[in-house]
C-alpha cells in the first residue's frame, strides 16, 4: 500500500511539472478528479480534510477546482484518499490570434458618413468557403453554435439578432461581455447578420452561444473552460468552437472534450500560430476535434499555421476582417480566424440536415473540401473547407 501511495504522489509532482504554474490573476488552483462513485456532494469535505477549498465544481467530469495553501502537505494527503482519481494544474490556455500587420480598427459612425453602416462587405473568407452560393438553400438557421472565447459584444448590431444566451464561466454569470475582441470577432465570421451593413458571417442565420472563458488579455483558465464546455452542452449546442490551445495538455480538459464528444457535439478547434511541423495545439489534436490550419486570399497555407498529422481540414485565416468589440470591426490573422469559418459551414450543412451525427458532418466536410495541390496532408488536412460543396452534397444524396 505505501508503495502505491508514493507512486501517485511522484505521478501528481510529475503532473505538476508538466504543467508549470499559472500566470492567471486568479490565486493558483488545482483539478481534483474523483472516481465515478463519489458523490459531488462530498468533493467539499474531502478537499477541506486535506487543508484544501473548492472555488468551482466542475460536475461533467466529477472534478473540483480547490485552492490548497499548504500544497505539498495537501498532495500527500489526497494520495491517501481512495475517492481521488488524478489531481492535476489548473492551467492557463490562451487564444490563438494575433492582429494583421497594419490594421486599422473601424469604429461605429453614421450610416451616410460610413461605408461600414451603409453598405454591407462579403469578407473574402466567406467567399473563400464559396459559403454565399449555399445561401439559397442554407443558412444555419436555428443551428446552435457554442463559442467559448473571450466573451461577445452582445449590442454589437451585426450579432445581436443571432446571440441567443451567453454565460461568464470566469465570474459565474450571464454576462459576457467581450472585454478583449476576440471573441466578437469569431463569432461575426460565424454568424454576423445578413442585414445590409457590416459584414457577413458563414452562417448567417446560426444561433450564437457565447461563453466567456477567457479574460481581457485572452488567457483562461482550464476549469473556466470546462465549465463553460459543460454549459454548452446543457444548452444544446450542436456545434463549439475553440479557438484556443495550448501545448500540453491535461487529463481535466480532455475528460470534458470526451464528453462534449459523447453528447454528439461537433467539436472545432484552432492548430496554432506556431507554424512548423508537429506543432499542432490541444484540443484541435484531440482524436475527437476537428484541427483546422489557415489559409491565404490566394489559397495558399498561412506561414504561421501549425502542421502536424492531427490537421483535418483548412478554412480563411489571414487578414480577415469581421465584428470586434465597441460595436467596431477589425481584420485579424490567426488559425483562430480558421477555425470559425469551418465551425460555419458545418452550421449550414445541418441547417438543411438536421439529422446528420457529429461524425456524418465532419465526413461529409472532409469529402466536400478543396485539395490546394501544392501543400501536403499534414499542412491542410481535405483541403479548404467548401460549404457551397458541402450543401450541394446534402441536396443532391436527398433526391
Amino acid at each position: 500500500m505505501l508503495s502505491v501511495i508514493i507512486a501517485y504522489i511522484m505521478a501528481v509532482a510529475a503532473v505538476a511539472g508538466r504543467a508549470g504554474r499559472p500566470t492567471h490573476a486568479s490565486q493558483r488552483r488545482k483539478i481534483v478528479i474523483f472516481d465515478a462513485e463519489t458523490d459531488p456532494e462530498d468533493h467539499g469535505s474531502i478537499v477541506k480534510s486535506c487543508g484544501g477549498c473548492v472555488r468551482k465544481a466542475l460536475p461533467l467530469i466529477n472534478a473540483s477546482a480547490c485552492v490548497f495553501p499548504e500544497e505539498d502537505k495537501a498532495m500527500a494527503l489526497l494520495a491517501l484518499r481512495s475517492e481521488v482519481k488524478w489531481i492535476e494544474d489548473d492551467t492557463v490556455l490562451t487564444i490563438v490570434g494575433s492582429s494583421a500587420p497594419g490594421t486599422q480598427v473601424r469604429s461605429r459612425c453614421s450610416r451616410v458618413r460610413c461605408l461600414e453602416w451603409s453598405k454591407q462587405k462579403v469578407p473574402w473568407g466567406v467567399m473563400g468557403t464559396n459559403a454565399p452560393s449555399a445561401w439559397a438553400h442554407a443558412t444555419g438557421r436555428g443551428v446552435r453554435v457554442g463559442v467559448v472565447d473571450t466573451g461577445v459584444n452582445v449590442s454589437h448590431p451585426d450579432l445581436a439578432g443571432n446571440v441567443r444566451a451567453g454565460f461568464d464561466a470566469i465570474s459565474e454569470t450571464e454576462g459576457v461581455e467581450d472585454d478583449n475582441g476576440h471573441g466578437t470577432h469569431v463569432a461575426g465570421i460565424i454568424a454576423a447578420l445578413d442585414n445590409g451593413f457590416g459584414v457577413v458571417g458563414v452562417a448567417p442565420e446560426a444561433h450564437i452561444y457565447a461563453v466567456k472563458s477567457f479574460d481581457s488579455r485572452g488567457k483562461g483558465m482550464t476549469s473556466d473552460i470546462i465549465q463553460g464546455i459543460q454549459w454548452c452542452i446543457e444548452q444544446g449546442v450542436h456545434i463549439i468552437n475553440m479557438s484556443f490551445g495550448t501545448s500540453d495538455s491535461g487529463k481535466a480538459l480532455a475528460l470534458a472534450i470526451s464528453k462534449a464528444a459523447e453528447s454528439g457535439i461537433l467539436l472545432v478547434a484552432a492548430s496554432g500560430n506556431t507554424g512548423g511541423r508537429n506543432t499542432v495545439l490541444y484540443p484541435a489534436r484531440d482524436p475527437h476535434v476537428v484541427a483546422v490550419a489557415a489559409s491565404t486570399e490566394d489559397r495558399r497555407i498561412a506561414e504561421f499555421s501549425s502542421s502536424g498529422p492531427e490537421v483535418d481540414i483548412t478554412g480563411p485565416g489571414q487578414n480577415i476582417y469581421s465584428t470586434y468589440k465597441g460595436r467596431r470591426y477589425k481584420t485579424l490573422s490567426g488559425t483562430s480566424m480558421a477555425c470559425p469559418h469551418v465551425a460555419g459551414v458545418a452550421a449550414l450543412v445541418l441547417s438543411i440536415a438536421p439529422g446528420l451525427s457529429a461524425k456524418e458532418m465532419e465526413g461529409l466536410i472532409y469529402e466536400t473540401a478543396t485539395i490546394m495541390d501544392a501543400f501536403p496532408r499534414e499542412q491542410q488536412g481535405a483541403g479548404l473547407v467548401n460549404a457551397g460543396a458541402a450543401v450541394a452534397s446534402v441536396i443532391k444524396n436527398r433526391l
